[in-house]
């Protein structure tokens, strides 16, 4: 899964609108949708605030040991 695939998720399991994340972190409210449009891979810290907004948080676990739960970005890449 990709980062803003992984919003997408975790905002609609939240029953937040992307706009407001843009809004929360003293963006524009299309911050997050403009972004995904231009193709864009977010920051770490700023997928930290992002996850945040949405009531989860951006975390390293060992592999393997992610909650069914989870978003697992990267989950796809082949090793």
């Amino acid at each position: 899964m990709e980062a803003y695939q992984a919003l997408r998720e975790a905002a609609k399991a939240s029953d937040i609108p992307l706009y407001r994340i843009g809004r929360e972190l003293g963006k524009p409210d299309a911050y997050v949708n403009s972004a995904i449009s231009r193709g864009s891979v977010p920051r770490c810290d700023t997928m930290a605030k992002m996850a945040k907004v949405c009531g989860y948080d951006l975390a390293l676990l060992p592999e393997g040991e992610a909650p069914d739960s989870a978003f697992v970005i990267g989950d796809d890449v082949a090793k």
